[in-house]
């Protein structure tokens, strides 16, 4: 294929330099126009020579069978999908993704200022506008929990919810 392709190029570039020695030798002459024209159909030929030979080893007998199957579907052989089951997924898919990183966002951010195992659930509205927070605190912190996160998501402290784990 690569070798295909650098005869065509090198194809292309002796049409032009043959082109430009032909262009600079003549004399101002009448038969010029012609000449012209018979080295732009040169090229063309030159240029859309690998095309044509694509098309000469082509096979038309695979594409006509292709064709002829093509058009012996049955239409009731076809399985129509509705497309809101496939919206349906991929906004749960969206929901669950917005879910983890909220979650995984406190969970880091808690443990920048705590020491201690946190496990962060949260609870989304369809708007994606955070409905409840529920954290679990394994161990005991002096930390304000509550009004670190109230603070870091702008939401009010009665969506927080806090609880102690064993």
């Amino acid at each position: 294929m690569l070798d295909v392709f650098k005869n065509w190029i090198s194809s292309i570039l002796a049409i032009g330099i043959l082109f430009t020695i032909i262009r600079i030798i003549l004399p101002n002459s009448h038969f010029k126009k012609y000449i012209y024209s018979l080295i732009g159909i040169v090229t063309i030929i030159v240029i859309i020579s690998p095309v044509i030979s694509a098309v000469k080893s082509t096979n038309f007998d695979n594409i006509k069978d292709i064709v002829l199957n093509a058009t012996n579907i049955d239409s009731s052989d076809v399985n129509y999908t509705n497309l809101s089951n496939y919206e349906d997924v991929n906004e749960n898919n969206v929901k669950k993704n917005f879910i983890t990183s909220v979650e995984n966002d406190i969970k880091e951010k808690l443990s920048s200022n705590i020491d201690n195992n946190v496990d962060v659930n949260i609870e989304i509205t369809d708007t994606y506008n955070i409905e409840k927070i529920n954290i679990t605190l394994y161990g005991e912190t002096s930390f304000d929990i509550l009004s670190f996160i109230s603070e870091e998501y702008d939401i009010g402290k009665d969506k927080i919810n806090l609880q102690r784990g064993d």
